[in-house]
């Protein structure tokens, strides 16, 4: 069941990243919620607005190291994060909102070099 979930969102994260707009509407929804849920974030929370911050510089053009296949990644943790249906509707109090952290902190392990990556990449922006 969790790998038809995973190519759901692979393919939705595959349509967005394809139109025009939408991901950045994804995004503000994105640091609307990670806002309010700061608190059950906290170990994962500075990854997380990281990866925010790559696909904004990703999506407006100024940063352009890292694969479509870690884009498509990074969209599909956010879209599941976002979506309140998701495999534990996020209404159920605690437990709706473990399965989005799980899922964020999975995505967060496997795009760790990439987030590195555009860490060093910042850094060496405000250094210009």
């Amino acid at each position: 069941m969790a790998i038809s979930i995973f190519d759901t969102l692979i393919k939705k994260a595959e349509a967005l990243i394809a139109s025009d707009g939408k991901v950045s509407q994804l995004l503000d929804e994105f640091f609307l919620m990670v806002g309010k849920s700061t608190e059950k974030l906290y170990k994962i929370q500075d990854s997380v607005v990281t990866l925010g911050r790559l696909l904004r510089a990703w999506v407006k053009g100024d940063y352009k190291n890292i694969s479509t296949s870690s884009i498509i990644a990074a969209v599909a943790a956010i879209i599941y994060f976002v979506n309140p249906l998701d495999l534990i509707p996020d209404f159920i109090p605690i437990i709706g909102q473990i399965d989005d952290i799980l899922v964020l902190g999975y995505f967060v392990k496997i795009l760790n070099k990439e987030i590195e990556k555009f860490m060093a990449w910042e850094a060496a922006q405000g250094n210009q």
